[in-house]
């Protein structure tokens, strides 16, 4: 059995700095030594994005000194709070294509696992260029030559949430699913984070799910709600996925669980943001 451990949403900040009252360092020290504790027999740990939530040296430095203690093999990707030049000249071990995109694959217990760089310069959206989708469908076509089903995990969620997050999810997502689709691979599990909620589903045929993460996770908004968007101090979370010849079931770890709702005064956003359009 393949065990895969997905945390996403880390938003480290230089030590001293906390936000939202929170201190991600301290929060995600605690996810470390959980998966130590309860995850040692994990094959692999995916940090999906959103690394430092300013994108700056320092963090990166600190979040580098703070996974070493995970002795699980990791691979790094970036969100749209990251700085892809800054992460790659601080980090000790890069996952990087040839296109300087942070992105590569692992093939392992009879899967192939695809790690997607959605992140753009400037931008809170997800993005796949055609450099991006030309480096999937040629990984997508290897795995279907091997005969290898494909878990991909990337930071922005493809599918809609019907929530505000809708409107800064991956914006290129109907070009991602002609690439799967078109593939003819087996697209057994889609793991992404970015949204700060966990949630599961299918997207065209295709099992999704996200994950909270290490920061603030933000309550169920829906349309009519009109109350503004709640953020909660936790739980703080990060996926589980188990696979076998069979299929994939992904696990919702907690590992802060105090359920405290934040001042909305801290999330001043919230009060003005808007649903995408319906489907």
């Amino acid at each position: 059995m393949l065990k895969i451990i997905v945390m996403s949403d880390v938003h480290i900040l230089p030590e001293g700095v906390v936000k939202h009252g929170l201190d991600t360092s301290e929060r995600f020290a605690i996810a470390i030594d959980d998966a130590n504790t309860f995850h040692d027999d994990a094959d692999l740990c995916i940090y999906a994005g959103d690394i430092a939530d300013e994108g700056d040296a320092a963090s990166y430095a600190r979040f580098e000194a703070l996974r070493a203690g995970n002795p699980i093999p990791s691979f790094v990707m970036m969100g749209n709070h990251d700085n892809r030049p800054t992460y790659l000249e601080t980090a000790s071990d890069p996952m990087v294509d040839d296109n300087g995109f942070v992105q590569g694959i692992a093939d392992i217990k009879g899967y192939r696992v695809i790690m997607l760089d959605s992140s753009e310069p400037g931008r809170v959206d997800g993005v796949l260029c055609n450099d991006r989708l030309a480096w999937l469908a040629a990984r997508l076509a290897e795995a279907k030559d091997r005969d290898l089903p494909v878990i991909l995990v990337l930071h922005h969620p493809a599918n809609r949430l019907h929530m505000p997050v809708d409107t800064y999810g991956l914006t290129d997502a109907d070009k991602l699913a002609s690439v799967l689709l078109e593939s003819g691979a087996r697209i057994a599990q889609i793991v992404a984070g970015h949204c700060h909620i966990p949630t599961a589903g299918s997207w065209h045929g295709i099992p999704v799910a996200t994950i909270s993460g290490n920061q603030h996770r933000v309550g169920l908004h829906l349309r009519n709600m009109t109350r503004q968007q709640p953020c909660y101090e936790g739980a703080a979370q990060f996926a589980v996925l188990l696979a076998t010849t069979s299929g994939v079931t992904v696990h919702f770890h907690n590992y802060v669980d105090r359920n405290v709702q934040l001042p909305d005064a801290m999330f001043p956003w919230k009060r003005v943001q808007k649903f995408g359009p319906e489907d």
